[in-house]
């Protein structure tokens, strides 16, 4: 391979992922001016809380999900040589991936609410914003003052 088709590829290469960090949406956040660093802590952990403990076995998604399996698993065990790839369909079918996508939708829909109700709102990052965050660990405290940082800024739009 010649030097001059390679730095064409790379220049290419270095182009598209340009043209694919610029369509992708921003990293997001949420925000209050003037939040203290332990009330917008106390707020997150309260609003995480109502998202992780819903009980979800009375939405839509996780009675169809329920359904599905139940349908499949009495597929499997009627009488004579249970045919592992019929259960395997019908498992397909119920698609559990994207049951457990609108469910943690309608969580994240929860904890949503909490944070507006809160007096939070969306804010997306800029790019050196994101650059910055992306150097704390998840979970860290550094990242928590970071974040916090951005969301008690009194420029937050």
């Amino acid at each position: 391979m010649s030097r001059g088709f390679t730095v064409v590829i790379g220049i290419m290469l270095a182009c598209s992922g340009a043209a694919l960090a610029a369509d992708r949406p921003p990293v997001e956040s949420w925000g209050k001016p003037g939040v203290s660093f332990d009330q917008y802590r106390n707020d997150a952990v309260a609003c995480a809380t109502i998202g992780y403990f819903r009980d979800v076995s009375q939405d839509e998604p996780a009675k169809r999900f329920i359904r599905g399996f139940e349908t499949a698993d009495n597929g499997l065990n009627q009488a004579g040589t249970p045919n592992l790839d019929f259960w395997i369909d019908l498992v397909q079918r119920v698609r559990p991936d994207r049951q457990k996508r609108e469910l943690h939708a309608i969580q994240v829909g929860d904890v949503e609410r909490c944070l507006t109700d809160k007096g939070y709102r969306r804010v997306a990052l800029t790019r050196a914003e994101e650059k910055t965050l992306a150097r704390y660990p998840r979970g860290s405290e550094a990242r928590h003052r970071y974040l916090h940082a951005l969301a008690a800024r009194g420029a937050v739009e």
